[in-house]
């Protein structure tokens, strides 16, 4: 787990929000906020926040989750604390987050027979580049097309076999897209979260090496179904 937490909620603007149509991001004291507009009149955000354990008996109530908030985003901008204290309360959810390590998905098995894991279940990563549900919607467009190239069609024989080469198909053409995708979320979250100076300058060299173009992985295509 990273030892971080995230707060995510919902607030309905009945006359119209004033925010652009893009994924902002502002980082201010180690808190992170997100905002994403939904339409004209929602708006999805986040804040991510460190992760203390005693804060953790107020997860289950949706007003100690936003209090919570709003103390930490105090001395934010009045447009951001305003979001919070007009969220919709049964929105709101905190949690802590996790991953699978990027060398763990390099060499674990994630298909056996005719059970396959994918999505988060295979690769859940940290928010801090924007690619996990991402990642999930590609994984539903390769396993299709795989499907449908082995032959794997509603109405054809289906057999043990025929799924397994389906599957094991399937996770050899994911396997390096995920893994670089898990890398290099966990670098991000690593510069963030760690307090050493050496752990961030390694954090920023690899960073720079093996990702110098920061927005690559938004411009990949796992092609057509």
């Amino acid at each position: 787990m990273f030892p971080l937490c995230t707060v995510r909620g919902l607030t309905n603007y009945p006359n119209g929000h004033s925010f652009d149509h893009e994924f902002a991001r502002f980082w201010k004291d180690n808190i992170l906020m997100g905002i994403i507009p939904v339409d004209d009149k929602l708006v999805h955000w986040f804040c991510l926040q460190p992760y203390i354990p005693k804060d953790e008996k107020v997860w289950e109530n949706p007003e100690g989750i936003r209090q919570l908030t709003l103390k930490l985003v105090s001395d934010h901008p009045d447009e951001i604390v305003k979001m919070i204290e007009n969220t919709d309360m049964k929105s709101l959810s905190i949690t802590h987050l996790r991953y699978r390590a990027p060398w763990e998905l390099l060499t674990s098995t994630f298909c056996k027979g005719s059970v396959l894991v994918a999505g988060d279940a295979m690769h859940v990563m940290g928010p801090f580049i924007g690619q996990g549900g991402s990642a999930g919607l590609e994984d539903a467009v390769v396993l299709a097309r795989t499907m449908a190239q082995l032959g794997l069609k509603s109405g054809s024989m289906i057999t043990v076999h025929g799924v397994e080469q389906v599957y094991n198909q399937f996770v050899k053409q994911r396997r390096m897209r995920v893994v670089r995708l898990s890398l290099q979320t966990y670098l991000t979250g690593m510069l963030w979260t760690t307090s050493s100076l050496l752990r961030k300058i390694i954090c920023i060299m690899l960073l720079f090496v093996l990702f110098h173009n920061q927005t690559s992985h938004t411009k990949y295509d796992c092609g057509e179904l």
